[in-house]
């Protein structure tokens, strides 16, 4: 609800005069200019001055025709005579909080400011210097591999996980209560008070609120347990180097099938280092498994770029070069 209604302000472009009341004085009482109510605004508190009644409530016209403002329930401009059925109300200045009192600039935050600039202009720059490469023709010197084979072993293993999504031929089930979200619940209100344009040169103070809310925790059960599945137990692995062609490691499962205890391939990898040479400077990158490593055969030429700053190769850029 609506408080006390105070005047609202405006300065005069004419003379100068400052700090004018919005509905008491329509015109400047120094040099009888007209006020414009476009430029009111909004006095601190402690300038709050109470808005006398007036039978001319109601936010104000302005003038087709020489743009002053009149009083809502005035019929005719009280500037030139116009008459004003039909025209528009003057815009009003959006709600806003009182004024704070502008704490005084301290040298020590405008040399802050000056320190936060300098350091982001300087990370910009190492930003800059880092991503910086320049070009570099390469051949290849040596290409080893190294290919891998997870074993796997069908085995009771401990798990855990919230109780309403634990796995059927779960057993030996132990329960721990712990938070597992939290939710948004309702926790008094927040009030502040702001100040809204009536458009008439006042404006009223009122108390506008909203919800504070505060987290809560949502507890449930988190089970552990016992379940038998696929569980990796070792790796096979194998390496060489070209021209000998890459092979996959045998693997020998303990025994095989699905029973508790048996054994069987998982996932395969592997990874090629190059190694090149540029001038006197060695270089090298590491790929992944793929049918791109065939093309890196010792005494092939490539082009490719090198990090200025760090005199890495910059694996992405490599393409063949002329034989």
């Amino acid at each position: 609800m609506p408080g006390n209604i105070y005047e609202m302000l405006w300065d005069c472009p004419s003379c100068g005069s400052k700090k004018l009341l919005g509905k008491t004085h329509r015109f400047c009482p120094n040099c009888g200019s007209p006020q414009d109510a476009s430029k009111r605004y909004f006095p601190s508190d402690a300038e709050k001055i109470l808005a006398k009644d007036s039978e001319y409530f109601g936010a104000d016209r302005v003038c087709a025709y020489c743009k002053n403002a009149t009083g809502a329930k005035a019929k005719f401009c009280a500037a030139c005579g116009a008459p004003l059925e039909g025209t528009a109300e003057v815009p009003r200045i959006g709600a806003a909080a009182p004024p704070a009192s502008p704490a005084p600039a301290s040298k020590g935050r405008k040399w802050l400011w000056v320190s936060a600039s300098a350091g982001a202009a300087a990370l910009a720059f190492i930003a800059v210097f880092l991503s910086w490469t320049k070009p570099v023709s390469l051949v290849v010197g040596s290409h080893s591999w190294t290919r891998e084979i997870r074993v796997e072993r069908f085995q009771e293993v401990r798990e855990e996980a919230w109780c309403d999504s634990m796995p059927h031929d779960a057993r030996s089930v132990s329960r721990t209560r712990r938070v597992r979200s939290h939710r948004q619940v309702h926790d008094g209100e927040d009030c502040r008070t702001v100040r809204r344009d009536r458009g008439d040169g006042t404006f009223a103070e009122e108390e506008q609120c909203s919800p504070r809310l505060r987290k809560e925790p949502v507890y449930d059960d988190e089970c552990r347990y016992a379940v038998d599945r696929w569980a990796h137990v070792r790796s096979e692995k194998k390496s060489g180097s070209l021209p000998m062609a890459p092979s996959w490691p045998e693997v020998r499962p303990a025994r095989a099938g699905n029973c508790l205890g048996c054994e069987r391939e998982g996932a395969r990898s592997e990874l090629h280092d190059v190694r090149f040479r540029a001038g006197d400077k060695e270089l090298s990158c590491t790929l992944k498994g793929g049918g791109e490593w065939e093309a890196f055969q010792p005494g092939s030429r490539w082009e490719g770029r090198v990090r200025a700053l760090t005199g890495g190769l910059d694996c992405g850029s490599l393409k063949a070069g002329r034989s």
